[in-house]
């Protein structure tokens, strides 16, 4: 990544150059996929599988991830791929930002996410990351010429390293000290960040945000703190159009992801000003990336934050002049629930530590439109895009507008949106009273865990989520060998929050 200094000029005609060229092309290609005999409808496409006892090859794709342009272009287009395709696979295409829950379902840990089921839907196969042609043609011949494909189903369930005992402060002071643990077996002190290997081998790659603002909050790791938030927004910053990139890849030479997500930029943004507060270079940095989040990824029409800016690795490869003559990679014009509602949050977080206080009318409005646009008829939705929405009725998505919610209300209180909350609350109570009742069901993720303990804490603003509900989440946190560092922390958060209030108490 090119580290010269912009200039205003050269910052203004990057931005004026996004604009112009964000355009629907930077969204999911349903058209292009469906014209190619893709089936882009999950549920659809395994349908036509059972009915004609043909397995499926399910591609999840987003086309802000670079790598995911990489893997069309060089292995699904090649000519033996398609051909191995098309003779022996109903083709399922999935856009990963729309079905989230159907990546979580899969334990997908990253894209692009291939997955081979047998017409039934167990999965034959599952992998992350480009095939090169040669090997997925290889893989694809050895299921077609199988005559009784070997039983498998959703990956095996990883080893738990630390489970939740008891929910009093015993318990608090366990899970935590394991966390911190699990933390410090990541922690590189070459990169002087959460970089390193699971124990499992897998590499760890992406900026923990929740996990550096957690430790911060708890007064631990302070010189590691500091020392991470200089060290991760140095790599990850675009000095010339401004936003952070996604993530740095240390096992393919520093290789570059060069997509700007909404949840990672909102995140980074609240942890610079919180690192701020006696760092003025953080407290710039997070000024900056504010304005990022305003000028580039805010639908000044609807309301709301588009979900990314596309990567494009050659644009950004460019050297400053160069790039403010060309076209800035376009904007995905889609909208999440989970992500913008992580972002009011995160913008709640910046206006704290910054004084920033516009980013709290952001974060207002942000939440006005999830709950104008993607509460409908009784669902919440969880996708957007071009007014339309779609994909109703994922609870990760409820509970990160519900946790979001409380958190707004405390600053900017408003009736309209405290009844539409309230409403949304009373749809996932239905469905969590049914879910504790499941005792067959899976395990909750720790991210669903989390949010659901600290929703069910809001009891004033959220008195008819069931009884018990916090317990019984906190009571499914666990630290597994690949556990990411971000996903415990809103259960950390709630947990605590619980201890203090005393609505936490020994089991």
């Amino acid at each position: 990544m090119k580290r010269s200094r912009s200039t205003p000029l050269a910052v203004l005609l990057g931005l004026l150059s996004l604009l112009l060229g964000a355009s629907d092309a930077a969204a999911f290609a349903r058209e292009a996929w469906e014209r190619e005999g893709w089936i882009t409808e999950f549920d659809t496409g395994l349908q036509r599988a059972r009915a004609t006892r043909t397995p499926a090859f399910v591609y999840f794709d987003a086309q802000w991830c670079s790598w995911c342009q990489q893997y069309k272009r060089d292995s699904l287009d090649q000519p033996a791929v398609r051909t191995a395709l098309a003779r022996g696979f109903i083709r399922i295409a999935v856009d990963s930002d729309a079905r989230p829950d159907l990546m979580r379902r899969f334990g997908a840990k990253g894209l692009p996410f291939t997955l081979v089921l047998a017409p039934d839907g167990r999965v034959l196969k599952h992998f992350v990351g480009v095939m090169p042609t040669r090997d997925l043609v290889s893989l694809l011949g050895s299921v077609v010429q199988s005559a009784q494909p070997p039983a498998a189903g959703v990956p095996a369930p990883a080893e738990i390293l630390h489970q939740v005992k008891t929910i009093d402060r015993r318990g608090y002071a366990a899970f935590r000290a394991a966390y911190l643990q699990h933390l410090e077996s990541l922690y590189d002190p070459a990169r002087e960040t959460l970089f390193g290997q699971f124990d499992s081998g897998v590499t760890f790659r992406r900026t923990a945000v929740l996990a550096w603002i957690d430790l911060l909050e708890q007064g631990r790791w302070r010189e590691r703190v500091r020392h991470a938030a200089r060290a991760d927004r140095d790599r990850l910053w675009d000095p010339v159009d401004g936003g952070f990139f996604n993530f740095i890849d240390p096992t393919r030479d520093e290789y570059l992801e060069t997509s700007k997500l909404l949840e990672l930029n909102a995140w980074m943004a609240a942890w610079q000003a919180q690192v701020g507060v006696h760092d003025p270079q953080a407290r710039q940095r997070a000024l900056l990336a504010w304005r990022y989040l305003r000028e580039v990824l805010w639908d000044r029409r609807d309301g709301g934050f588009f979900q990314a800016q596309q990567a494009d690795n050659a644009y950004y490869a460019l050297a400053p002049a160069e790039r403010a003559r060309r076209h800035a990679p376009p904007v995905d014009r889609a909208k999440r629930a989970d992500t913008n509602a992580q972002a009011v949050w995160a913008l709640l977080c910046l206006a704290h530590f910054s004084g920033e206080r516009e980013a709290v009318d952001y974060a207002a409005q942000t939440m006005d439109f999830l709950l104008r646009e993607l509460w409908h008829d009784g669902r919440l939705y969880h996708f957007w895009r071009d007014g339309q929405r779609s994909a109703p009725d994922q609870p990760h998505s409820w509970f990160w507008v519900l946790a979001a919610g409380a958190e707004i209300e405390r600053v900017r209180p408003d009736r309209t949106r405290r009844d539409r909350l309230a409403a949304v609350a009373g749809m996932a109570g239905r469905w969590l009273e049914a879910r504790m009742r499941d005792a067959s069901a899976f395990p909750l993720d720790n991210e669903l865990a989390g949010l659901i303990a600290r929703t069910a804490g809001q009891t004033a603003l959220y008195p008819k989520l069931p009884a018990g509900a916090r317990g019984w989440a906190l009571r499914q946190l666990r630290i597994e060998v690949e556990t990411p560092p971000d996903e415990p922390v809103v259960g950390l958060w709630a947990w605590q929050m619980g201890l203090d209030s005393g609505r936490v108490r020994p089991d």
